[in-house]
């Protein structure tokens, strides 16, 4: 998981967003605060003040300066202040900063003029507070943002632990928490028992029906190696039972594979398989559905293709795929291409109808149009399979129609 995706971070992120929000808001707030203070402190009273003053200069009355405060008239006012509106101002002259305001009466000129570096200052230091409040908040948010996430996110962090290792429903943490999370817990827990319970339930089935399809075949198997020797002057009568004994023995591998399919992927086991001479096997068990169709089956096999796998499972991937490709192709040809990494069957039937594509290894989708050929199992099977074995396939439409199936095995190549 990317680190920006983690609920974790998240929390942090939206902890620190909420700070830098609020912290922004009073950062913003407080210095309004000065500086309407300032307006209201000093330049309001300044003005206040430059008023009093010029009327005790204009009635000739003695004036009282307070600290601080400068009283100019006329050819008295520096060159500096001399050209300012009428106003009040906020200037500094090398290291004061000071506020005054000018006025005229009549064709008097006056500037009163407080040194307000002191002030400046203590509002600097206030800034520079604001400040450092401000940064030392969100390091603060993080630091909390990030432990706060933690705690809250342990309890998450370890149920998809125990679920990732899949412990016993029983087992699972926080299922006695009346929080959101034990809800939670308490949800796996039961799916996870419902699933065990199915799983091992299908198990038992797909185990016991093959068991017991077992001792019939065998039976059927050794009557027809009887029969075939009974009637080995009879080649018409041979030929049936040779084909009864094919057919058993295929059903045969079949129950097998379907004990295969009920194990886990791990204990599969397997050996080293000829996929060529399997294809071959596979191809000649489909001259019999090709019948009398105009149809061409070609194999091109370059070199002799070795995988890890089981020859059951196998077959019967390999085999379902061949007998499709046969059955819905009434003339033509099949194209069977094998190579080091993947295996190919490509056919020019009537092709996969498009509305089905994307549902063409569910169970009981028919791939073609006749409702009547087939029960919708056949591709399902064989996506169990490969998936089993750890193979890949895909569907593809060839650009002159009918249909490809792909299968990829390059991963148990040895």
């Amino acid at each position: 998981m990317k680190a920006s995706q983690s609920l974790k971070n998240r929390i942090a992120g939206s902890f620190v967003l909420l700070a830098f929000v609020l912290c922004s808001f009073f950062t913003l707030a407080a210095y309004t605060a000065v500086e309407l203070a300032e307006s209201q402190l000093i330049d309001h009273n300044l003005d206040k003040l430059a008023t009093n003053l010029i009327a005790q200069h204009l009635n000739k009355i003695t004036l009282e300066l307070p600290p601080d405060i400068s009283f100019y008239v006329n050819e008295e006012i520096p060159p500096t202040f001399r050209n300012l509106p009428v106003g009040i101002h906020e200037i500094e002259t090398g290291e004061t900063e000071a506020h005054l305001v000018v006025r005229k009466v009549g064709d008097q000129h006056f500037v009163v003029v407080d040194d307000t570096s002191d002030f400046e200052e203590t509002e600097l230091l206030i800034f520079i507070s604001l400040g450092v409040g401000f940064v030392t908040s969100i390091l603060l948010s993080i630091a909390l943002g990030l432990t706060s996430a933690k705690r809250l996110v342990a309890p998450v962090t370890a149920l998809a632990a125990a679920v990732e290792r899949n412990d016993a429903p029983a087992d699972l943490p926080s299922l006695d928490k009346e929080n959101e999370i034990g809800i939670l817990a308490r949800a796996f827990a039961k799916r996870t028992d419902e699933l065990q319970r199915f799983l091992a339930d299908e198990k038992l089935f797909t185990g016991d029906v093959s068991h017991e399809l077992r001792t019939p075949l065998t039976i059927m198997l050794g009557a027809s190696e009887l029969l075939k020797t009974k009637l080995a002057d009879t080649p018409d009568e041979l030929a049936v039972a040779e084909r009864i004994r094919r057919v058993a023995s295929e059903a045969a591998e079949r129950v097998g594979a379907l004990l295969l399919l009920s194990q886990s992927p791990d204990m599969l086991g397997g050996s080293q398989l000829s996929l060529t001479h399997l294809i071959e096997r596979e191809i000649e068990r489909c001259q019999q559905i090709l019948g009398d169709k105009p149809v061409e089956l070609h194999f091109h096999a370059p070199q002799d293709v070795w995988v890890h796998a089981r020859t059951e499972l196998a077959g019967i991937a390999i085999g379902n795929l061949l007998r499709n490709a046969c059955q819905y192709t009434e003339q033509g040809t099949v194209q069977v291409w094998l190579n080091t990494d993947n295996l190919t069957i490509e056919d020019n039937g009537p092709g996969i109808p498009e509305n089905v594509r994307t549902r063409l290894f569910d169970r009981f989708v028919r791939g073609h149009d006749n409702q009547h050929v087939g029960s919708g199992l056949g591709l399902a099977i064989v996506k169990r399979v490969i998936d089993h074995m750890g193979w890949e396939i895909r569907y593809e439409t060839p650009v002159g129609g009918g249909s490809r199936f792909v299968v990829n095995f390059a991963s148990t190549h040895p």
